[in-house]
């Protein structure tokens, strides 16, 4: 019988290591042809919009679908979790704490690939509900980090993201002044903003910098601008398909000649070892996530694991 999960049996089992394994697991089969990714589709309402997005990993036994509705009142996301061998529901989960988790484990495995680990120090931009997820991903690998450089617009709430992250990961989080001073000496860079306009400028950009830009997923959004992306000597995206229709910032480039979408890499190439996300350590990279299927599902397959073997959950 499939298991419901809620939003706290979803917190309770998954954890950012968990995370990072799978969708090194997911994104191997992706690169072996053993796993599919159908983009994300969007649905215009007059009052919101519905999302859905879809993947099969055969490898990890799973396939299934994100559904999410984006409306005045708020965001809900459900993921339903089927057997790739028989088709057969096995969960339905609630999947806002999940896709927090996955959007962190996504930036966690592209540092591992492609950037500086004995790096000491990082920057972060954006201090809302995916910030927290990425500072996890921070700390879980980049086992040299002792401060975490932090920026957003609302000064009293990156002082007490700040205080609260400090407390929580062991690990110096510090607010920055300004944009620009949040780079200085980090040589590890996340973007998890809601800005509409590039709040990370190319120039600012030294030898050696690896740059997630996580926050903009769709075309009237870009956290980072086009020399930061002409800059880049490895571009790397979770899915390209996707990429080419929702990622602001690559086609913002490639529409002032700063890129050419030959030059996209799929992370699973890198992952897999086909492709190198770190050339040498003077090579600028950079990471533009989407969030895709093959991300949640892969998550999801974990969650529902733990949980059964937990006795977690409601029997549907």
């Amino acid at each position: 019988m499939p298991l419901f999960l809620s939003e706290s049996d979803v917190t309770s089992v998954l954890t950012m290591p968990d995370a990072i394994a799978a969708l090194e697991t997911a994104f191997t089969a992706q690169a072996q042809a053993d796993a599919i990714n159908l983009p994300r589709q969007r649905f215009y309402l007059p009052g919101g919009e519905l999302h859905s997005m879809a993947a099969a990993i055969p490898s990890l036994g799973v396939l299934g679908t994100k559904t999410y509705t984006s409306f005045a009142d708020g965001i809900q996301f459900y993921i339903q979790l089927y057997s790739v061998e028989t088709g057969e529901l096995l969960a339905f989960i609630e999947g806002n704490r999940l896709g927090q988790v996955r959007t962190g484990a996504a930036t966690g495995l592209a540092i591992k690939h492609m950037a500086l680990l004995e790096t000491p120090i990082a920057a972060l931009f954006g201090t809302g509900f995916q910030a927290e997820t990425q500072a996890e991903a921070l700390v879980t690998t980049l086992p040299n980090l002792r401060e975490v450089q932090v920026y957003s617009r609302n000064v009293l709430g990156r002082q007490h993201f700040c205080q609260r992250m400090t407390g929580r990961l062991n690990i110096r989080f510090t607010p920055a002044e300004s944009p620009e001073a949040t780079v200085r000496n980090a040589k590890v860079i996340v973007t998890a903003t809601s800005a509409r306009e590039p709040i990370l400028q190319g120039s600012w950009l030294t030898p050696g910098d690896f740059i997630a830009a996580v926050g903009a997923t769709r075309l009237s959004a870009r956290e980072i601008d086009e020399e930061a992306v002409a800059r880049a000597t490895v571009v790397a995206v979770d899915d390209l398909s996707q990429a080419q229709l929702e990622a602001a910032e690559l086609l913002f480039a490639y529409e002032r000649r700063k890129f050419l979408w030959k030059r996209a890499i799929p992370l699973s190439a890198i992952v897999i070892g086909r492709a190198k996300g770190r050339p040498d350590k003077d090579a600028i990279t950079l990471f533009k996530s989407l969030g895709v299927a093959l991300e949640d599902i892969a998550v999801a397959a974990v969650a529902y694991e733990k949980a059964k073997a937990l006795g977690l959950g409601r029997i549907l």
